[in-house]
């Protein structure tokens, strides 16, 4: 049964590398796909220590699903495909504007480990999605990880400027607000006048 487990883990991998292939031409819907088939393969196994769904199920049933674990050598292996897997995913989702996607397949991979492209990646999606104070702190994590990168920089000198539009904004609503509400219209001399005579 070992033999078979390597074989799907080879299968999943190498439709990694067709994902790849795909990214590369920039034909980004059939990466994703590439990538989607990564998981057909690799989430049915069982990761020691791990209780997956389908086997939790076959503990139900009273079956051993000791057949679909992952050899103790190849663990690393089969996490760090699907980590490598989600950035992936990402990427794609966010050249095709799919930013909560994206925001999903980042969360996703950080599940593993912490990783710098990971909170990048999410960041952008967030700052797409204008949830600045959500990006910033992504940007911020990546930074803490990377603190050389020249991306994240421009990252975050990017959403210093989304911030300061969001405030100027911000204060020309509630500018209009209290404007609105100054000029309300007060009652007219004549109409008060009125009022007046009818309680007489």
């Amino acid at each position: 049964m070992s033999a078979e487990i390597l074989s799907q883990i080879e299968q999943a991998e190498s439709y990694k590398q067709e994902g790849n292939a795909r990214f590369k031409a920039q034909d980004f819907r059939k990466a994703l796909g590439s990538y989607h088939k990564v998981f057909c393969y690799v989430n049915g196994l069982q990761m020691p220590g791990e209780n997956s769904e389908a086997s939790q199920y076959t503990q139900m049933m009273g079956k051993s699903n000791s057949g679909s674990a992952v050899p103790a050598d190849k663990v690393e292996d089969v996490k760090k495909l699907k980590q490598s897997t989600h950035l992936n995913m990402a990427a794609c989702y966010l050249k095709v504007g799919e930013h909560r996607k994206c925001i999903d397949a980042c969360s996703k991979a950080l599940a593993h480990s912490p990783i710098s492209k990971a909170y990048f990646r999410r960041g952008q999606a967030h700052l797409e999605l204008r949830n600045l104070d959500e990006a910033k702190e992504d940007f911020e994590e990546a930074q803490k990880l990377e603190p050389q990168d020249k991306a994240i920089e421009m990252e975050l000198k990017k959403l210093k400027v989304a911030f300061s539009k969001h405030e100027a904004q911000e204060r020309k609503r509630y500018a209009n607000m209290f404007s609105k509400s100054s000029k309300a219209d007060p009652p007219k001399p004549d109409e008060e006048k009125a009022e007046v005579k009818e309680d007489s």
